[in-house]
This record gives C-alpha cells, structure tokens and sequence, in this order.
C-alpha cells in the first residue's frame, strides 16, 4: 500500500512477508531509443519456473528463455533474467548462455562458487551473498554455479551487446552528446517521454 507523498518522499507500509525488489534499466537500441515509455507489471503468477536438469534446483524465467520456457518481459532486444533457487549445498547446475551475451551472476542469499574450466580440473570462483561475478565471454556457452550454502538465490543477467557508442548523463542514456543534450531539454519542457 503506498500513502500519499510527504514532502516528495513516498511512503509503503508493509503488510505480509518480506518485500524483495530488483529494478534493472536495460539500455535500448538506437532505433528503440525515442519508444513510448512503459511500465511492466509482472506478477509472481505470469513468471514460468522450470526445473534444472539433475535436480538441483529451479529457474524462474522472467526474460528470455530456458530450458525451452520463455518469460513474460517484453523486450526491445535478447535479454535473459533468471531467478535461480539451489536448495543444497553442493547442488551444481549448467546453464547454457549464447557465448557473444554479457552475463553478470548475482548471489541474492546464500553462496555459490562460479566454476571455470574443464569438468574435473575446474577453478572455483566463490561469491558470497550480494556479490557479482562478470562473465568473461570467452569462458564458452555454458555458466556452471554450485551452491556452498543450503537455500542459495541468484539472479543471472544478461543480454547481446549492443555495440553502440553510449552517451550519459544523469538518467539519460543515449547514443550521442546531442541527443542527451535534447532528452534533457525535453525533459525540462516537459515533453520527454510523450
């Protein structure tokens, strides 16, 4: 429930369990920049779980896709976000990643060792809770992840590069100084977005 605004500030009462967020901004691509914004509300009931092979545990797929079940975000560009539970300690799972994607692994509780290598001369890269590994994309096409800890959830992130030059500036994201240079003027205007 929110109550009206004091003094700007924005106030949520809680009621139930714990509230968990994760608010991501995905760059577009150029030809997308100028699209009309919006809001997507998914609920925990539109998000497809599928179960990783060997019984390690499950993915909820909220964009992209997995194990042949794709998530309910609307996207301008590939992007994958999935919400990974490994109950036990010591569960390991591969997750098949295209090679030329970003992808960023992080620990939202518990701890999970990043495995690189060759099964059986594997490197354990361990993170802890709120740590991030970048994935290198050389490493191949496959995230290997173990759990240290029982009750272990990640979130692997990512997407296809968009190979753009980037302008920046406050919460503007654009292609050129020029055009963050009009987004902010629009904004002051008060016709950015529309």
């Amino acid at each position: 429930r929110c109550t009206p605004p004091l003094r700007g500030s924005m106030v949520f009462s809680k009621r139930g369990g714990e509230f968990e967020m994760c608010q991501l901004w995905v760059n577009l691509p150029k030809e997308h920049k100028m699209t009309a914004p919006k809001y997507q509300p998914i609920e925990n009931k539109d998000i497809p779980s599928v179960d990783i092979p060997g019984g390690a545990g499950s993915v909820r797929i909220i964009a992209g896709s997995f194990g042949g079940t794709t998530g309910p975000a609307s996207v301008h560009s590939p992007v994958e976000l999935w919400d990974v539970t490994l109950p036990k300690e010591g569960a390991v799972a591969d997750f098949p990643f295209p090679p030329e994607h970003n992808c960023i692994v992080f620990v939202r509780r518990g701890g999970a060792d990043v495995l690189t290598g060759q099964e059986g001369d594997e490197k354990a890269h361990p993170l802890g809770p709120q740590d991030v590994a970048l994935m290198a994309r050389l490493a191949g096409d496959t995230v290997r992840v173990r759990a240290v800890t029982d009750d272990t959830s990640l979130l692997i992130i990512g997407g296809k590069p968009l190979d753009e030059p980037i302008a920046a500036r406050g919460p503007f994201v654009m292609n050129t100084n020029e055009e963050l240079m009009q987004a902010n003027v629009d904004y002051r205007s008060g016709s950015f977005g529309r």
